[in-house]
This record gives C-alpha cells, structure tokens and sequence, in this order.
C-alpha cells in the first residue's frame, strides 16, 4: 500500500468564489463499507491570498492490533492565483515523507523525499481540492514532491459517492482513480490500491470526519 498510496494523497482557480470556503471538503474514507479514516481539507483567506490545510488520517486494525496507520498535513499558500509555497509531513506506516516547495522565476523548487529539483509552473499539486486539476498532464505529489505524468478522461455526469449525480474524471498516473465535481467543488473519489478498493464519501458535517475517523479502524480480512 505504501508506493502507491503516495499519489492519492491543487490548483488555485484563476476566479475563486467570494468566500474560499466554498471549497472546503469533509470526506470519510471507507474500506469495504466501513470507515477507516477521514480527509479534510479547511481553505481560509487570507491578507495575502488563500491557505489552503489538509489533513488525512487512516487506521487499519486487525481486532484491536493496528495494521496500517497513516497521518498527512500539507500547506499550501496561494498569492494572487499562483502557488506561492507548499509544505507537507507524512507517516507512512512507520515511514517518513516530507515536501517543501517555493515558487520560482521559472517554475517550482521542490525538496522532498521522493524528488528534489524545479518543476514547471504547469505542474499541480495532487490535493484534488480544485477542479482545475483535471486540466493538467502532470502533478507534482504532495506526499513525496515525486513529480507524475498524468492522462485524464471525462467520464459525463454519474452518481457519486454520496449518492447524487456529480461530475466524473478519470485520471491515470502511478495509479487510476476517480474523482466526482460537483460544478466546482470535490465531493467523491474512488480508487483501488493492492486489490482494495477505497472510497472518499462527503461526511454529513465537519465534526463527523473527525470523530469516525479518528476513533474507529477497520478489521482486517
């Protein structure tokens, strides 16, 4: 589960909404029907422009012996309809990964685990948050700083995971997974790591995400 889960885990629009958080995003991550964690992502204006904080947090157990456990925070800030910076801290089961971007003449300079050196200012970061995303063809991995070729397909109007017909998108790279919009706003994903099937379904509210979970794991097969 490690190598591929690093790409699951943005762009700015060059016109965003009055309030940014319109786009704040409450999801909880299900393993066959249950919950094994929760992703947030809190956008907040600011004097300078917008920051944009995401939190992903799993647990996979076995009875009460964890299996899996994995904690991401990233920060992005965003100037004038650029990415200005970019940090991150993941644990990866035991793992550690980190990122640390600044915007540059020519492009982005990127000091991470998995790739350090410039990418182009057409490069996105993979936080999925903004639907520009599926405008790009590469995504700089906000877990890793990896930089990834990406194909993405338009897959017409379906029915998300929340149960109401959304925006579909198809975008393959280190792996394949399925992102619903609803007009501008992220509201599902689907994708499948190791033969597991996981799915990012909207949390009724805020405090739901964090207490589902951050309290319950799923028992392993």
């Amino acid at each position: 589960m490690r190598t591929t889960l690093a790409l699951f885990l943005v762009v700015f629009l060059s016109v965003m909404p009055a309030s940014a958080r319109d786009h704040d995003a409450n999801f909880l991550i299900k393993r066959a029907g249950k919950v094994i964690g929760f992703h947030h992502v809190d956008i907040s204006n600011t004097a300078d422009g917008i920051v944009v904080e995401t939190t992903i947090r799993m647990r996979v157990k076995f009875g009460p012996v964890p299996l899996f456990r994995y904690d991401h925070k990233a920060v992005e800030k965003w100037r004038a309809g650029s990415l200005y910076s970019l940090s991150s801290e993941t644990n990866n089961n035991g793992d550690d990964d980190y990122v640390r971007l600044t915007r540059i003449a020519n492009g982005y300079k990127i000091e991470g685990s998995g790739f350090s050196g410039v990418a182009p200012v057409s490069a996105m970061p993979s936080s999925y948050w903004n639907k520009s995303l599926v405008e790009t063809n590469r995504l700089i991995n906000t877990q890793t700083g990896e930089i990834i070729d990406v194909t993405v397909a338009e897959l017409g109007r379906t029915m998300a995971p929340h149960q109401r017909d959304a925006e579909q998108y198809r975008i393959v790279g280190t792996i394949a997974l399925y992102l619903w919009y609803d007009g501008p706003k992220w509201v599902g994903s689907q994708f499948t790591i190791d033969g597991e099937e996981l799915i990012y379904e909207l949390a009724p509210s805020s405090q739901d995400y964090a207490v589902l979970g951050d309290n319950r794991g799923v028992a392993a097969d």
